[in-house]
């Protein structure tokens, strides 16, 4: 990893606005996807890069045993971050370097819902770099119809017919 590269995971609450910061021992808030389901729409902002391409990978981890529950990596264009003009954060229009975890409903195993997990968001571009943090996937974020609906799906047992 380079010096002077920062790097700090996020969220997606939609693409039409900036990145939400994620905390450590925090919640991981999930949003509808529009193939159906709910993902957490990971990312990162980052200082410290030129301001060119970026690869996040996101390595999910069970903090108990160690094992390696998913792993994606995602590529794209970086902009300046309206909301942090000295960082940088992926250019929504392309949605290139945002990872998207899908998390309910999931009929197999590893079930990420509600469970604290590890994540390891690795970026590269000009120069590479790192964040690790404990977070737990939820349903914390939207409407009451939304959240209704995410804690449906994501439910033991889903049963589609009871969500809709």
């Amino acid at each position: 990893m380079d010096a002077g590269v920062e790097v700090r995971a996020g969220w997606y609450h939609s693409f039409e606005e900036p990145i939400r910061l994620l905390e450590g021992g925090g919640s991981l808030p999930l949003r509808m996807a529009p193939q159906g389901g709910h993902r957490a729409f990971v990312s990162a902002r980052v200082r410290g890069l030129e301001p060119t391409q970026m690869s996040v990978g996101l390595q999910i981890f069970d903090p108990g045993t160690g094992a390696l529950l998913f792993a994606e990596r995602a590529g794209g264009a970086l902009m300046v971050s309206p909301s942090d003009p000295s960082a940088l954060e992926p250019e929504l229009d392309s949605r290139g370097a945002v990872v998207h975890v899908p998390v309910c409903p999931l009929e197999a195993p590893p079930h990420l819902f509600g469970r604290s997990l590890r994540l390891l968001l690795e970026i590269a571009g000009s120069q590479s770099g790192s964040v690790e943090l404990e977070v737990t996937p939820d349903c914390s974020d939207g409407t009451p119809g939304e959240r209704a609906l995410c804690e449906c799906e994501c439910k033991p047992g889903y049963d589609p017919g009871k969500c809709y």
